[in-house]
């Protein structure tokens, strides 16, 4: 056949441009005569020696993925930040597509897919079929992908993330990580460190920002903070502080677009600082300025946290 006939180009459009030689061959009519001639020609350029792209087709990030997944076969599926990126999760790699596949994985794939070979191979318990084809690890599989490939802070914002998602919970990734775990697999102590952080969190921190405050609150040997502490107001809301000390009453807001939403918001965290200030709770907040000096803002915290105490232990019958 060797054309652009009606069948062909649903499939073209369907798979973002890009198209495998044998489906041309075995699916869809085409003579390997007539493949040759359309890529010499430069109708069809070669992304790898078995996936092929329509020359018009603008190469996106979801084109890669799909390439990446036709040269592979039935035998990968895409990971770490690729699918991180997939799920939503913030400032996820997408100049390298990650795909990961058994070890005994041959094939030639295109120039930008970063190939991670493993013997831990098991799609029905690590691979979501997505319904535009592409197969994705799932989250937990994602995560155990991440903590093996980024640096603490950095797996920790997208674990982090992947939980306010409703993609994983702690609880489910220390199942995930003990069922899992061995000797010498890349990403345990990483995980492991994020799990005890969380250990005493009801919910996900609400932005990188917050992290960046912790560490340098710990640096600054203050008393352990509660994250996510719950407080009930008098209207029977019950709201979360991101970092709480709930001895002295006080309470630290850092903010970040990507967790909270213009002016509305501002006035709807400005009735709940007042709700809070009813039952004693000082409310001290901080924007995105905080990242030029995180620990001078810290060094700030430590000194109100040691001013209410001084002004709660003045008060002999205060109800802590």
């Amino acid at each position: 056949m060797g054309v652009f006939d009606a069948e062909t180009m649903r499939t073209v459009a369907r798979q973002r441009g890009v198209v495998t030689r044998r489906q041309l061959i075995e699916e869809l009519g085409w003579s390997a005569a007539s493949v040759g001639r359309a890529r010499r020609k430069g109708v069809l350029v070669e992304l790898a020696p078995s996936v092929l792209c329509v020359a018009s087709q603008n190469i996106t990030f979801a084109t890669r993925c799909l390439a990446a997944i036709l040269a592979c076969g039935d035998a990968g599926f895409l990971s770490a930040g690729t699918a991180g990126r997939l799920y939503g999760l913030r400032k996820m790699p997408t100049e390298r597509i990650h795909l990961t596949v058994p070890h005994t994985f041959r094939s030639t794939v295109p120039s930008f897919v970063d190939v991670h070979r493993t013997r831990w191979f098991d799609p029905p318990r690590d691979v979501l079929l997505r319904p535009d084809g592409l197969r994705v690890a799932t989250p937990l599989r994602m995560l155990f992908g991440l903590a093996a490939e980024f640096t603490q802070f950095r797996f920790e914002r997208a674990a982090e993330d992947a939980w306010h998602l409703g993609l994983i919970t702690p609880d489910q990734a220390m199942a995930y990580l003990e069922a899992h775990r061995c000797r010498g697999k890349n990403g345990v102590s990483t995980m492991e460190r994020w799990l005890e952080r969380c250990a005493s969190q009801a919910r996900p921190s609400q932005s990188d920002l917050e992290r960046e405050l912790l560490d340098a609150l710990d640096r600054m040997g203050l008393p352990p903070a509660v994250r996510q502490h719950p407080l009930a107001l008098h209207s029977g809301e019950t709201i979360h502080f991101d970092i709480a000390w709930p001895l002295v009453r006080l309470a630290v807001e850092p903010g970040h677009s990507w967790w909270h939403g213009g002016d509305a918001r501002q006035r709807v965290d400005q009735a709940r600082d007042r709700a809070c200030s009813e039952l004693g709770w000082l409310v001290v907040r901080f924007d995105e300025t905080m990242r030029h000096d995180a620990n001078e803002a810290a060094r700030q915290v430590c000194r109100i946290h040691a001013q209410r105490r001084r002004d709660l232990n003045s008060v002999p019958n205060i109800e802590r």
